[in-house]
């Protein structure tokens, strides 16, 4: 997305400056759809996050302020300081309102940007930092330990039903607290090393479903599925397995619109989950090639409209206004409800509702957070 990009300071001096007084702190991820996750020195003893042109960090997102945040380097320890940003600053799934000390792993959030904190693996001889060569090594050693030990995290984002914004459910999403796996990306492409995505995929299932500890059993649970799952055959004994586990957890399992290929298999699997009373719903819709005729041979209860088609909703043309109208029609006559994701103003809010939506997920109704009552936040539309 054009719209979106970032400019980072690549003056030698200050990315010297990490070398020289021991500031091996960075940041680590993508702001941009599509962008494979990039590494950002914190170059400067105080770094700054904003969208003004002189920040370390520019980011130009309608909700990232001017001068949003502050990194803060004192001795060997880390701080991040909220600037009195509109949107707020959020390290783990919190908002922040004074100086916060930092840890490895941490998760932080400008706007709609999110980021993992990292150190460096090791210098090399120029003083500057080398980690692929250790990390995939890393990586490899340490996946038992995400897989059977304390390593997963499940965070959750609320669901709402859009009309008053009261959440009706949290889609599950992976998280690590291990330093070697930063985002979701490093613990699959692992995993597709080793072969095991389908153990992984499993694995983050049942411990979202185990740590929901608290919220009621009304309010459903989407998981997500790895697409190698759908070529394979223990999917449904896991989810026999879930549903054994939780049986009266209302659940829905999130498919990606790409993997849905072969419609006799999806169907079959449909009858499966009705047995096990799951919902089905195709997550990413109109991120690729939508193909509305599988909805019809195969209708889920929810299909999810990829976020590129909701950025900015309430700014776009008539003309894309009638496409999307028409589409969440669509939906509706098939007895599907529509869901936007990626809603971050209440001004795309507002747009998605007169559009025809009926539920939606995005930071303007809560970030992801490891408990699930710091993500259901209430907002007014």
């Amino acid at each position: 997305m054009k719209a979106l990009f970032m400019q980072i300071s690549t003056d030698s001096h200050c990315s010297n400056l990490a070398s020289l007084h021991g500031l091996d702190w960075y940041l680590y991820g993508s702001v941009v759809d599509g962008e494979r996750n990039r590494e950002i020195v914190l170059s400067q003893p105080k770094f700054r996050v904003g969208r003004r042109s002189n920040c370390d960090l520019r980011i130009a997102w309608p909700t990232v302020s001017g001068l949003h945040a502050e990194f803060i380097v004192a001795a060997d320890s880390l701080f991040l300081r909220d600037l009195g940003s509109t949107n707020g600053t959020f390290v783990n799934g919190r908002r922040i309102r004074t100086d916060t000390l930092l840890s490895e792993g941490d998760v932080i959030h400008f706007g709609g940007v999110e980021f993992r904190l990292r150190k460096r693996c090791e210098e090399d001889a120029l003083g500057t930092m080398n980690w692929s060569g250790c990390d995939l090594t890393a990586r490899l050693e340490s996946f038992d330990e995400l897989v059977y030990g304390n390593g997963l995290i499940p965070f959750y984002q609320p669901i709402v039903q859009l009309h008053d914004a009261m959440t009706v459910g949290f889609e599950v999403l992976a998280r690590s607290r291990l330093a070697e796996f930063p985002t979701p990306r490093e613990m699959f492409e692992t995993a597709e090393q080793m072969d095991r995505e389908n153990e992984l995929s499993e694995v983050c299932r049942s411990e979202g479903v185990r740590q929901s500890s608290g919220i009621d059993d009304g309010q459903r649970l989407y998981l997500n599925t790895h697409p190698a799952e759908l070529r394979g055959s223990n999917l449904i004994a896991s989810l026999e397995k879930l549903r054994d586990e939780a049986p009266n957890q209302a659940l829905s399992l999130e498919i990606h619109e790409a993997a849905v290929t072969d419609l006799d298999a999806m169907a079959e699997l449909h009858i499966r989950l009705t047995d096990l009373n799951i919902q089905l719903a195709y997550d990413d819709f109109g991120a690729g090639q939508a193909r509305m005729l599988d909805l019809v041979e195969v209708p889920p209860d929810v299909l999810k409209f990829d976020i590129s088609l909701i950025r900015n909703i309430n700014n776009a043309s008539p003309k894309r206004h009638t496409m999307v109208r028409t589409l969440v029609e669509m939906v509706r006559d098939f007895g599907i409800s529509p869901l936007a994701e990626g809603v971050e103003t209440s001004a795309e809010a507002e747009t998605c509702l007169q559009l025809g939506f009926e539920l939606a997920q995005g930071f303007y109704f809560g970030r992801p957070a490891a408990d699930w009552r710091e993500a259901a936040t209430v907002v007014d539309l």
